[in-house]
């Protein structure tokens, strides 16, 4: 199956590779606007290489938001991203004005809600989002849990969750993540 979907996003033109690309980087599912907003465009400059990837089988639409038709196809996209390039992806999302359409369908969420939080954040616990500020603050685990008065290996085991949760994979992007939030 990858060589098939490695064969399919080869066929792509080069913006529909991208637009994948970057998106990837958001994770398997996505909102447009979130889409443009990190591509720098409008959303009906993204429309071409949209229709392109969804006629591919590659993508697919839901109501309010796009998703990568298989786990499979967003590993294979997501690897031809550098690990970096991803994770200055992310970070720049981070930082960029948005409304919050992370959560489109949640109802429950009120409608004037205009965070530069980094996406995933919401779902950290308030202990969670301590260490995180304070690793955007440049504090060792060792400091880090001196300051909460829980152990290193907590503070560790915090961490972990937090990386899974916001789908990082290093402390630099966390703190980057954490620096922007403020």
């Amino acid at each position: 199956m990858q060589n098939t979907v490695a064969a399919r996003i080869c066929a792509l033109s080069a913006p529909a590779r991208r637009l994948l690309q970057v998106a990837s980087a958001i994770g398997p599912q996505f909102g447009v606007l979130e889409l443009a907003r990190l591509m720098r465009c409008g959303t009906a400059q993204l429309l071409p290489a949209l229709e392109e990837a969804i006629a591919s089988g590659l993508l697919v639409s839901g109501e309010e938001r796009l998703e990568f038709s298989h786990p499979v196809v967003h590993a294979a996209v997501a690897a031809t991203v550098c690990r970096p390039a991803a994770a200055a992806l992310r970070a720049e999302l981070a930082v960029l004005p948005h409304r919050s359409d992370r959560h489109a369908t949640d109802r429950s969420r009120p409608s004037s809600v205009a965070t530069v939080a980094p996406p995933g954040w919401e779902a950290l616990t308030e202990q969670e989002l301590h260490i995180a500020r304070l690793v955007g603050r440049a504090l060792t685990n060792q400091q880090i849990a001196t300051r909460i008065g829980r152990s290193r290996h907590t503070v560790n085991y915090h961490l972990r969750r937090i990386f899974h949760k916001l789908g990082i994979t290093s402390r630099v992007e966390l703190a980057s993540l954490a620096r922007s939030a403020r």
